[in-house]
């Protein structure tokens, strides 16, 4: 093997040096390590002898040490730093019963190293000693090649390989909410930077989406290894993990519209830790359902103590929807999508109807064809992710004040374009949130133009957000569509409320009204409900 000049320049002159040391480095050099982050030569890194010297060492000052052949750090911005030392390879003992004794010692000196390797020849076919650090602390030895060296991008553990999306595992619903709620529970352990219980939930929610892409752009080259798997150590995991994040945001920048959203801002630890418990599993392919009810341990923990919150059931979210009767012309918009009960439903709901489309149209249409808003990024997270899985329409899914449409040209200018246009959809379906201390100020009914919030006295008034949705949902509809809308059925039935009656009149037809029974949102609240249907004949 031809060894560069620069190898050769900061090399001892020595046999060993020249036949064995110089040729290992320009092999590493060959599968990928930059020379600029290997100590090796002249320059050879010093393990210290005894705890003392390691001392010495961490103060910056001298200290007695055990010389290694070649030293290989995660990224040249930490050669020389212990903490990042990945592996280490010996070259200078006779023979292998010697080679693992000095490196059994070197890792008592080093214990952030997780390989040493002994070696006395650089050839790929040679036979070498792998000593492995496990996360008890105690070593494994295997004997492989010279050719099996860690390449960078690898996680250097024992059983180490090439992860493509074919070696990805799809989980049960039991085994994924488990693995959700463990990194939950480690989450809140371990990380030091991000404490909340809110930003944590939406870190969590940014690194599930960015699984999702990498197992979309792994299915769609499945003999290449996947993006989102564990590197040469847990800094390099985060260091890679970041930087794919930081390309993934510019994909969606309706999700991700605050600078808070632009990073990952979880430590390097924690990073790891989710790319160690997500990166065997394929979230892909796992089925809506599975999918939906693993979720709700991210959904019950980002609703928790949010009033007016609540989780539309599978049932009236199934019946709802069918009884919109949705067809490959229709738009459809939920203005309040939550997590996406609505908008994966009305997917499922096409593919039902038309089981000849490919999925490959599927997709298309839906991307075209379905759109939500929903202002909690977390809820707008969530819905993307499962809007992915069941079939990636997730493109239209935005972050957003559906209400406040005044705000819109400031602060959600991605809303204001002519995809979420007034008069534009031929469905609405929505579960608002609802209460009567969840109401929308006279002053932004006014200033969006909701006229709704004046009809009882003839001058605007604060008003329960549910009726406020309700005219938006007009306005939003196309004159014909329908509008599907959960709410509770005191607005229709109390004379308190008797100004709805008169305000709907004009505007909109009813054509269903499906009772809700009272169990149906036990647990979140105790509002009876019903699922309404309503036309649109007017537009004022």
């Amino acid at each position: 093997m031809s060894i560069s000049s620069l190898i050769i320049e900061q090399l001892k002159d020595t046999q060993e040096q020249r036949c064995v040391v110089g040729p290992l480095v320009e092999y590493l050099c060959n599968i990928g390590w930059k020379i600029d982050q290997i100590v090796f030569g002249k320059n050879e890194w010093r393990i210290p002898k005894t705890p003392s010297q390691a001392t010495k060492r961490e103060k910056g000052t001298s200290y007695q040490g055990f010389p290694v052949d070649i030293a290989v750090f995660d990224s040249p911005d930490h050669l020389g730093d212990p903490h990042h030392l990945l592996f280490i390879i010996e070259c200078k003992t006779p023979d292998e019963n010697a080679g693992i004794s000095q490196l059994e010692c070197y890792f008592v000196g080093e214990p952030y190293a997780q390989l040493g390797i002994w070696t006395n020849n650089a050839d790929p076919s040679t036979s070498a000693v792998f000593i492995y650090r496990k996360g008890n602390g105690t070593m494994l030895l295997k004997r492989r090649f010279v050719n099996d060296l860690p390449r960078p991008g690898d996680a250097i553990i024992a059983d180490a390989r090439t992860i493509t999306f074919n070696d990805l595992i799809l989980p049960n619903e039991n085994i994924f909410r488990k693995i959700i709620e463990d990194l939950l529970d480690r989450i809140v352990i371990h990380d030091s930077i991000v404490t909340r219980r809110e930003e944590q939930l939406d870190q969590l929610c940014n690194i599930i989406l960015l699984k999702l892409e990498s197992d979309k752009q792994a299915k769609a080259a499945p003999n290449n290894p996947v993006m989102f798997r564990p590197m040469e150590s847990k800094a390099r995991s985060a260091q890679k993990i970041k930087e794919r994040y930081e390309q993934f945001v510019n994909l969606y920048p309706e999700t991700f519209t605050t600078d808070q959203d632009k990073h990952l801002r979880f430590a390097d630890e924690t990073i790891a830790l989710c790319v160690d418990e997500l990166s065997g599993i394929r979230l892909l392919d796992l089925g809506v359902t599975t999918i939906s009810l693993a979720f709700q341990v991210l959904r019950s923990e980002a609703l928790k103590q949010k009033e007016g919150q609540y989780f539309t059931p599978r049932a009236v979210i199934e019946a709802g929807t069918r009884l919109m009767n949705i067809n490959l012309d229709d738009i459809v918009i939920d203005p309040a999508c939550g997590t996406g009960g609505f908008l994966v439903q009305t997917l499922l709901e096409v593919a039902r109807k038309y089981p000849l489309m490919s999925d490959g149209d599927l997709s298309k249409w839906a991307q075209i064809h379905i759109l939500g808003i929903e202002k909690d990024a977390i809820g707008l997270k969530l819905t993307k992710a499962i809007m992915q899985i069941v079939g990636d329409g997730s493109a239209h899914c935005a972050r957003g004040d559906s209400v406040r449409v005044h705000k819109w040209s400031s602060d959600y200018k991605h809303l204001a374009s002519g995809a979420y246009a007034d008069g534009r959809f031929t469905k609405v379906i929505t579960n608002p949130p609802f209460g009567q201390n969840l109401k929308v100020s006279a002053t932004d009914a006014r200033l969006s133009h909701l006229d709704i919030a004046k009809a009882d006295q003839n001058q605007y008034q604060d008003l329960e957000i549910g009726l406020i949705f309700l005219q938006r949902a007009h306005q939003l509809l196309r004159k014909g569509g329908l509008v599907g809308i959960v709410l509770p059925e005191t607005y229709f039935f109390s004379t308190n409320y008797s100004f709805i009656i008169d305000w709907i009149r004009p505007r909109l037809r009813p054509v269903v009204v499906a009772n809700i029974p009272m169990e149906a949102f036990q647990g979140f609240c105790r509002a009876k409900t019903n699922f309404y249907v309503f036309e649109k004949i007017g537009n004022g």
